[in-house]
């Protein structure tokens, strides 16, 4: 997949790591974040166990007025966090598929 946007990223990018459940700003907490429709309907396609499966499929919805690179968007759990976050507060998605499934924020993020 080729990005056509620009993102600014701090200098500690390189060599961030994941904190889990101990980081105190967790990915997309508060955001409402939307993906592509690109991204949507491959996330929809992927090939995964039954959990995943049932969490992909009520996590997303397709927005009011959808266009090509804001086509569908996270829908977030009573906390205000995205449903992905397992309890050890690592990404479901990330996790069981790996990073290339990934949507493009979720890539860009911290």
């Amino acid at each position: 997949m080729t990005y056509k946007n620009n993102f600014a990223v701090p200098d500690y990018y390189q060599h961030f790591i994941c904190k889990s459940k101990d980081c105190r700003n967790s990915c997309c907490h508060g955001w409402n974040i939307t993906i592509s429709m690109q991204e949507y309907f491959r996330l929809l396609g992927i090939n995964c166990n039954k959990l995943l499966r049932k969490k992909i499929d009520g996590s997303f919805y397709i927005v009011n007025r959808p266009t090509q690179d804001g086509y569908a968007s996270i829908v977030k759990t009573s906390n205000d966090d995205c449903p992905m976050h397992m309890e050890n507060g690592y990404c479901m998605l990330h996790y069981q598929c790996g990073e290339s499934i990934l949507p493009a924020i979720c890539h860009y993020f911290p």
